[in-house]
C-alpha cells in the first residue's frame, strides 16, 4: 500500500516537473512563445464556433450560388467538383432522380429561376463573406467592412463560387499521362492560393501586407488541398453510410461536417500566420517585412505589437 502511494506521489511530482519545463520552454524561447501564441490565438478566436458558423453559412449561402452558377453556365464539372470537395452529390437528390435534366441550363430553367431569384440568392449569400470579414477583423484587430464596402462581399462570394468551376478544370488534368496527378494537385494549390490571397485582401480593404496575405493563402491552400486528398477516402464511405441511414438528409450531415473541417483550416491558417508574424525571429521579420503589416491609420502594427 505504501509503495503504491509513493508511486502515485512520484508520478504527480514528475508531471509537475514536466509542466514547469514546458512552461519554461514556452516562455524562454522564441519558438515556444510562438507556439503559445498559436494556441492562445486558436482559443481566443473560438475555433470550433467560428468554423461551425462558416460551415453553416457555406451550406446555406455559398452552395446555392455555386449550383446556380453551374446551372446558368451549364458547367457539367461543377457537380463532380462539389461531390469531390464536399461529399455533396446533386445526382443523389430526389429532385435529380425525378427529373434528370433539372440541373441543366435552359431558357425555361433560367426563366423559372429568374433574375429576382438569382438576386435573392446573391444577397443572402453575402452572409458568408460577412462572417469571414468578422473573422479577419477579430484576428487582426481591424474594423470590419461598412455598407459602403458591400460590393466586396459580392466579389468574395463570386470568387469562391468561381473557384469551384476552376477546380473542375484541375480535376480533368488528373487524366493527363504521367504528369496528371501532380499537375492537378499543383493547379488546385494555385487556385486555392489565388482565392485565399484575394478574399482577405478584399475583406480587410487591403490593410494587410502582401507577405501576410501570401503566407495565409499558402497555408490555407496547402491545408485544403491535403484535406481534399483525405476526403477522397473519407467522403465516399461517410456519404454512403449516412445516406443509407438517413437518406438525403444524410448527405446534409456529411456535407456540413466536411465544411466544418474545411472552415477549420481557414480559421486555423489565419490564426497561425498572425502568431508567426508576431515571432521575434526570422520568420516574424520575414512576414512583417520592411513596412508595417497594418496601415498607419490603425495606429498598431504587428512590429509594434511584438
Amino acid at each position: 500500500m505504501k509503495s503504491s502511494k509513493l508511486s502515485v506521489s512520484l508520478a504527480r511530482e514528475a508531471l509537475e516537473v514536466r509542466k514547469q519545463t514546458a512552461r519554461g520552454w514556452l516562455k524562454r524561447t522564441s519558438a515556444g512563445r510562438t507556439v503559445a501564441r498559436i494556441v492562445k490565438g486558436i482559443v481566443d478566436i473560438e475555433l470550433a464556433d467560428r468554423s461551425m458558423t462558416l460551415a453553416a453559412q457555406e451550406f446555406t449561402s455559398v452552395l446555392p450560388v455555386i449550383i446556380a452558377v453551374g446551372t446558368i453556365g451549364n458547367l457539367d464539372g461543377v457537380g463532380d467538383t462539389i461531390s469531390e470537395q464536399l461529399g455533396f452529390d446533386p445526382s443523389g437528390l430526389d429532385l435529380y432522380a425525378i427529373a434528370p435534366g433539372a440541373l441543366e441550363a435552359s431558357t425555361p430553367t433560367f426563366a423559372t429561376f429568374g433574375f429576382i431569384g438569382m438576386l435573392m440568392v446573391i444577397l443572402s449569400g453575402t452572409s458568408f463573406a460577412r462572417a469571414l470579414g468578422r473573422l479577419y477583423g477579430k484576428i487582426w484587430n481591424i474594423p470590419t467592412l461598412s455598407i459602403r464596402g458591400s460590393w466586396r462581399w459580392v466579389a468574395v462570394l463570386f470568387a469562391v463560387a468561381s473557384s469551384v468551376a476552376l477546380l473542375s478544370v484541375a480535376r480533368e488534368l488528373a487524366g493527363v499521362d504521367w504528369v496528371g496527378p501532380p499537375l492537378a494537385f499543383g493547379t488546385e494549390l494555385a487556385i486555392w492560393f489565388g482565392l485565399w490571397s484575394v478574399v482577405p485582401y478584399l475583406l480587410t480593404e487591403g490593410r494587410l501586407a502582401g507577405r501576410v496575405l501570401w503566407a495565409t493563402a499558402a497555408l490555407t491552400a496547402l491545408g485544403l488541398a491535403l484535406l481534399r486528398i483525405g476526403g477522397q477516402i473519407y467522403l465516399p464511405m461517410a456519404g454512403e453510410s449516412a445516406q443509407e441511414k438517413f437518406g438525403s438528409l444524410g448527405l446534409v450531415f456529411t456535407t456540413i461536417t466536411w465544411m466544418f473541417v474545411l472552415s477549420g483550416v481557414v480559421v486555423a491558417a489565419a490564426t497561425t500566420v498572425k502568431a508567426l508574424a508576431l515571432d521575434e525571429g526570422w520568420i516574424g521579420r520575414l512576414l512583417r517585412g520592411p513596412a508595417p503589416v497594418l496601415e498607419a491609420a490603425n495606429d498598431t502594427s504587428i512590429a509594434e505589437a511584438v
